[in-house]
């Protein structure tokens, strides 16, 4: 994950990211640990997952790149959020989260609520990328970028197979 966290961070930074907002999971905490460590990111820590979408979202109106880091669950708590404040208002906001779903989740608790976050994904209109293998992190900057274009949020989904170097299951 060394390598893949210091490519994230990288893709971010590429992005102009200078503001990252993030709640921990288990699954990007050395992504988290990059941002701590980054002098040129403010890394914030949040409470809630919702705190995420304001402190980004409020950035954006004060000319900042900024990036929230979550999980898929923890994503499905922002619902009421991102459709209220950003697919309303047409505010971009990109965000980072695991996708915690799949083979590689062994978590009753994470599967069974982050089954439905790429359904749901769709159903709302969110693009997305998944992000399953090193190579496909270059992406994140286009997403980025794709975010501010639409005027809504954008997912880059991490997958486990990426952050653990496994066979990706997409």
């Amino acid at each position: 994950m060394t390598n893949v966290a210091d490519a994230l961070l990288a893709a971010l930074k590429e992005a102009g990211v200078t503001l990252a907002a993030s709640l921990p999971d288990d699954w990007v905490s050395p992504l988290l640990a990059r941002l701590d460590d980054d002098p040129d990111v403010t890394h914030v820590r949040v409470a809630r997952e919702p705190e995420i979408v304001g402190i980004c979202s409020g950035a954006f109106f004060g000319g900042v790149r900024a990036a929230g880091v979550l999980g898929s669950t923890g994503l499905l708590t922002c619902i009421s959020e991102l459709n209220g404040l950003n697919v309303k208002h047409g505010i971009p906001l990109f965000l980072v989260v695991s996708l915690r779903t799949g083979v590689y989740e062994l978590q009753t608790f994470q599967e069974t609520q982050a089954r439905t976050v790429l359904p749901l994904a769709d159903t709302l209109g969110f693009p997305y990328v998944i992000i399953d293998r090193p190579e496909k992190v270059e992406l994140i900057p286009h997403a980025f970028e794709a975010s501010r274009l639409h005027k809504r949020p954008y997912i880059a989904w991490l997958t486990k197979s990426l952050l653990t170097g496994a066979q990706s299951e997409f």
